[in-house]
């Protein structure tokens, strides 16, 4: 009787460590979502921890910039390190939503592209 509580005991430790390890990861994305308004509008790729913005003015592209992000409660973080003035603005912390085909960081929707 001992060797099966003691059994079931490991079992159940070994499970809430998985399920506190999975927990721990955090919600990954992955692709390419884009909002754009006549010609004009950015574009976050992720693939894994990293994440390229590209921004477009009317129709004209960017080079893009790499970054990280983190995503915690509803909350999505970039850290862009780079001296291109037109994305400080996307450094720092944001309300985050995310749908079937679509992801809203602050109050911008932005459509999965690929």
């Amino acid at each position: 009787m001992k060797k099966t509580f003691v059994k079931a005991m490991a079992m159940a430790l070994a499970l809430v460590t998985v399920i506190c390890l999975l927990a721990s990861c955090g919600t990954k994305l992955s692709g390419t979502y884009e909002a754009k308004a006549l010609g004009t509008g950015a574009s976050f790729t992720f693939k894994g921890s990293s994440v390229t913005i590209k921004l477009s003015v009317i129709g004209f592209s960017g080079d893009g910039v790499e970054g990280k992000y983190e995503i915690k409660d509803d909350q999505i973080t970039f850290t862009f390190e780079s001296d291109d003035s037109s994305v400080e603005e996307y450094n720092g912390t944001f309300d985050f939503e995310k749908g079937e085909d679509y992801i809203k960081i602050g109050l911008v929707k932005y459509t999965k592209v690929d």
